[in-house]
């Protein structure tokens, strides 16, 4: 039975017909270079109201994990077998002879987490969305609860995705106590198989061969080690990478250990290496090579359940939302495949800063999350607008848009366009 009751958007709404996700209020902060390891940070949050006559009736989103350790030690011991062997040859800098201590009080921190768990940053990421999705649409899960209607929650079968499950949930009963516990649920197609090309990973080894991304490995290296053994090393891109990834880690660690890794890692250098990790994340999980889908086409599964929960919502289901936690090589495919903002354009030459808008701090942040929200009026007729990031955008330029509101668009428009 539909409800009448009137929708609180307890936010502020946004007035302009335009929300560009280039600009800082969506994207936080890139001023260190973490890439796709960028913490989610507080967005804010923004909607756009509704039509005239509409009124929600149900929400669905699909978000990446929060903030955790390192999923496995590799990267850890390939990076200490580099210093270790220069410790042997007497080939440390000052500051490397410290990068032992602080790998392993990183490593202890870890443990104590669990490899790929959740950190206490990641915790407070997903209990904090699930506070702000909460007070923004707080009128209709009150509602949702008297009406004794259900939540879904759906996870990877990977136990991060499942503690972010219930730290947002924590979030969403904070605000609303009454709201129903979701019933969750193992979902495997939130588990997404890279999708790289012969063609994507040749232009990926193009990039690793750029001179400024070799200038920056070797800018990491000389912080640790003497020139005489830099000179030496093999593969210094790679080596440098390993410093980097713990470097763009350690941010979503923060509240778990104080070491940093930025004493290797200068933002000058951090931009280039962020440049060649965004390379490899944008020809395997993101757009792409031109004229290619095996990067992206992994997540149709996930677009086709988006469509079939909102279809049956609309049929009449008791199920109000539908919240999908999963991981970065989801959100970004997904953000592709629908050509979301800054997912839309593919790569007709080795992907770079300056040639493509596509951001792994943007697309596959830690808890970043695309949830669309559906309104109905007295008639029956179903708008759907999008929220990327808790910031309203539209939908890509195929999709034409209600003439109600730019940012509403109605179900069979949204088949059609993202079909």
């Amino acid at each position: 039975m539909r409800s009448r009751r009137p929708l609180t958007l307890a936010t502020v709404v946004v007035a302009a017909l335009s929300l560009p996700m280039s600009g800082a209020h969506a994207d936080i902060s890139n001023d260190r270079f973490y890439a796709n390891q960028t913490p989610y940070g507080d967005p804010g949050t923004s909607v756009v109201a509704p039509p005239a006559g509409y009124e929600l009736f149900f929400v669905q989103n699909v978000g990446r994990h929060g903030a955790r350790s390192l999923t496995g030690p590799g990267t850890e011991k390939r990076a200490l077998a580099v210093w270790k062997g220069a410790r042997r040859k007497n080939a440390l800098t000052t500051r490397g002879t410290k990068f032992d201590d602080q790998l392993r009080a990183f490593q202890r921190a870890e443990k104590k987490l669990g490899y790929g768990n959740l950190s206490t940053v990641g915790k407070d990421e997903w209990r904090s969305i699930g506070r702000r999705t909460a007070s923004t649409y707080q009128g209709f899960f009150t509602a949702v609860g008297l009406r004794g209607e259900k939540i879904a929650a759906q996870t990877s079968p990977v136990y991060r995705t499942k503690q972010s499950a219930n730290y947002f949930r924590r979030g969403l009963q904070s605000v609303v106590p009454s709201i129903p516990s979701p019933s969750r649920k193992v979902n495997k197609d939130l588990l997404i198989p890279e999708g790289s090309t012969k063609a994507g990973r040749a232009a990926t080894a193009k990039v690793l061969r750029r001179s400024s991304v070799k200038a920056a490995a070797r800018t990491v290296l000389l912080r640790l080690y003497k020139k005489s053994y830099v000179n030496r090393l093999s593969n210094p891109v790679g080596k440098a990478l390993d410093v980097y990834q713990l470097y763009s880690t350690a941010p979503g660690l923060a509240k778990d250990t104080r070491v940093t890794f930025a004493d290797y890692v200068p933002v000058s250098a951090a931009k280039h290496l962020a440049e060649a990790t965004d390379a490899r994340t944008f020809y395997r999980f993101g757009p792409g090579v031109k004229g290619q889908t095996s990067s992206y086409r992994g997540a149709r599964p996930v677009l086709k359940d988006f469509f079939g929960a909102l279809d049956a919502r609309i049929a009449g289901g008791s199920t109000a939302a539908v919240f999908r936690l999963a991981h970065g090589e989801v959100t970004m495919p997904f953000a592709a495949l629908i050509k979301a903002p800054r997912s839309q354009k593919q790569a007709s030459r080795a992907f770079s800063y300056g040639s493509n808008p596509w951001r792994g701090f943007v697309a596959g942040r830690l808890a970043g999350n695309l949830e669309w929200t559906a309104f109905r009026n007295a008639s029956g007729e179903v708008l759907v607008t999008m929220r990327y990031n808790e910031q309203p955008v539209q939908f890509n330029a195929s999709c034409t848009p209600s003439a109600l509101n730019p940012y509403f668009y109605r179900v069979s428009q949204l088949k059609s366009c993202l079909g």
